[in-house]
């Protein structure tokens, strides 16, 4: 409902956007991200059995160009968070969350390093480490995109943070041999997670 609620903010701006050449795929792109929460939301909540797919769905990935484009590291290590989703892996929640966001983190630490937003701008929001702040890496990159307004930076943020609060549910609602989580659940989660990893690619990319 956040997430929604930030997306409807940056459809109101539209006119903001006519001028970027990122613009409407930026404007597209965001509009699938608030898409996809809102589905994977009803899944999630849903009681319909959940043993569509199979486990072998669970290693497919369509991004692994883009993250071999950054680094073959973060390759591998998304595809060893693939490679965790297993509905008889205990430790598969603790596994994929941990890779999976280290991710997310090597994608903005890459295309936004810290200096770098620093000298653009001095001032700029830290944290108690001296660094940039995530949002302050977002703002830096659609600075460079062309893009630069408060809607654009806040859903982008928001999108973020979303996808890494589906790491706290997922914690959450694993326990046992297996968890609460099939094969349907779990493929809808690692999906949403790979589209928050391109949708934040490619927002650096344009940068």
């Amino acid at each position: 409902m956040t997430l929604n609620t930030y997306y409807e903010r940056l459809d109101a701006r539209e006119n903001d956007f006519e001028q970027a050449s990122f613009g409407y795929d930026f404007l597209d792109r965001s509009e699938k991200e608030n898409a996809n929460s809102l589905a994977l939301s009803n899944v999630l909540e849903s009681n319909a059995e959940d043993d569509e797919g199979h486990q072998s769905d669970l290693l497919r990935t369509e991004i692994d160009d883009m993250l071999q484009e950054l680094s073959p590291e973060l390759s591998n290590r998304w595809k060893g968070a693939l490679f965790s989703l297993n509905p008889e892996n205990p430790d598969a929640a603790r596994h994929f969350c941990t890779s999976a966001r280290e991710v997310f983190v090597q994608i903005l630490e890459i295309n936004a390093p810290d200096e770098k937003v620093i000298e653009k701008a001095p001032e700029c929001d830290k944290n108690h480490q001296g660094q940039p702040t995530r949002k302050e890496k977002i703002k830096y990159l659609l600075g460079r995109s062309g893009i630069l307004t408060e809607e654009a930076v806040d859903f982008v943020d928001a999108d973020v943070k979303n996808v890494l609060s589906l790491f706290r549910v997922f914690n959450d609602g694993t326990h046992g041999s297996s968890g609460k989580f099939g094969i349907t659940k779990l493929l809808s989660i690692k999906n949403r997670v790979e589209d928050g990893i391109a949708y934040l690619f490619s927002v650096c990319r344009h940068a």
